[in-house]
């Protein structure tokens, strides 16, 4: 009997220890958790934490964490005002709620993570990188739902902002609240749009080739919209419609469009993109060809 007793005691002794040592593990590295995608590496900080070297500095109440809490919950939003853009959003546990008792029943608040840093960046317009903005900190309190805000005294006209905490990226939500812009229309900017046209030698082409009308769109955040393209025939003295034809923008900013010319004569192409809440409406230069 004494002899079980002491076997069990060094078994229980060493599950101690291997435990100690992956505790300590997990505290000095986050790479257990954030090795591949979709939840790692860690998103890139930039120059606000490039001296950060321990996780725990800025993942408190996350990390070290089991599998199933790694990814906190992270909001934005924006809302134009009089001293500004107004940022606001929530740091929270996105797998844990309080319920509180109030005067009409209970009610969930989500469970914020407090007293916690995070890096807001803004992309200018047309530009392809964000950069660093401001630090701030998630509100204290057991209550707080991990609310924080920052206004930007003097933004810049249709820049976009994101915030990083805790290795969560997520960027303002759409809508016409989540940039600042004037209030006068006409200062909306335009895109930049081309137009190229492949299969023509020497501003012409065969009758039954293939013609392909292509061209980029910037910034690339117009993805999704459509292009416009129109075709016209030279008719007498007047341009007579033939054809009108849309092209969602791609991802990458690109757009194209391939057909076969079936008629002899004097065409002209353009494309164009309507004008939308975020911008003025833009217009390609008309591209002449002949078909013979």
């Amino acid at each position: 009997m004494r002899r079980k007793l002491v076997l069990s005691l060094v078994v229980c002794l060493v599950l101690l220890a291997l435990l100690g040592v992956g505790a300590s593990a997990a505290a000095a590295t986050c790479n257990d958790c954030h090795a591949v995608p979709p939840d790692g590496p860690p998103a890139p900080h930039g120059v606000l934490v490039a001296a950060v070297t321990d996780c725990t500095t800025c993942h408190r109440g996350m990390s070290p964490h089991p599998a199933s809490l790694r990814i906190p919950g992270l909001s934005l939003r924006g809302k134009s005002s009089v001293a500004g853009l107004v940022l606001t959003g929530e740091l929270y546990n996105p797998n844990a709620v309080n319920f509180i008792d109030g005067p009409n029943g209970s009610y969930m608040l989500k469970v914020g993570l407090t007293d916690v840093p995070v890096y807001l960046q803004q992309r200018l317009w047309a530009a392809t990188e964000f950069t660093d903005l401001a630090q701030v900190t998630t509100e204290t309190g057991m209550f707080s739902e991990g609310a924080y805000s920052y206004t930007v005294p003097s933004p810049v006209p249709f820049a976009a902002y994101r915030a990083i905490a805790q290795g969560t990226v997520v960027t303002a939500s759409p809508g016409p609240d989540s940039f600042w812009r004037p209030a006068a229309r006409e200062l909306l900017p335009k895109p930049k749009l081309t137009l190229k046209l492949t299969g023509l030698t020497d501003r012409t082409i065969r009758l039954g080739r293939k013609l392909k009308v292509s061209g980029t769109v910037a910034p690339t955040d117009l993805a999704g919209q459509d292009v416009f393209v129109k075709w016209q025939e030279k008719a007498g003295r007047r341009w007579v419609d033939i054809r009108d034809h849309f092209e969602t923008i791609g991802a990458t900013g690109t757009y194209s469009w391939t057909f076969t010319v079936r008629k002899h004569g004097l065409f002209r192409i353009r494309a164009m993109i309507e004008a939308t809440p975020e911008t003025a409406p833009v217009t390609t230069t008309w591209r002449q060809f002949t078909v013979k």
